[in-house]
């Protein structure tokens, strides 16, 4: 099933973020996940199996000049490592799409680092193509 987040979840999302290589504890994640789920721009959902979170997608929808039209972005998707294979990520990365047409989106964009050669291919077989390379200038 899935469903809007909800500020409750930051304990379920620590271990999620974890197994991407992001260790925060739920204590961190929550403001984080307050201040996300209340910005009307984003757009914050999980999966459950079994009432358990499984997986969760965060995206946004922004207007831009250039495309005269809202543009979604996933910012972070993930799938419990144990559950992946079942077309948990395909049906989060589908509500994405679907929260943009309600939108009136433009495009959906997704950045992956060059490293997750997996989450290319799947988001790949999603449907997305790869269009522009992102440069990023650190700040900390």
């Amino acid at each position: 099933m899935i469903r809007p987040a909800r500020e409750t979840d930051a304990e379920a999302l620590a271990p999620l973020l974890a197994q991407l290589g992001y260790p925060f504890g739920s204590a961190e994640l929550a403001p984080a996940l307050a201040e996300l789920l209340s910005d009307p721009a984003h757009h914050v959902l999980v999966a459950e199996d079994d009432g358990e979170v499984v997986g969760f997608v965060n995206a946004n929808f922004r207007p831009q000049l250039h495309h005269l039209a809202p543009v979604g972005t996933i910012d972070e998707l993930v799938v419990d490592e144990a559950r992946r294979g079942r077309r948990i990520g395909e049906r989060l990365v589908e509500a994405v799409l679907d929260e943009g047409r309600r939108r009136g989106a433009d495009v959906v964009e997704v950045t992956t680092h060059e490293r997750r050669e997996r989450a290319r291919a799947f988001y790949r077989r999603c449907g997305f193509e790869a269009t522009s390379t992102k440069l990023v200038y650190p700040l900390r």
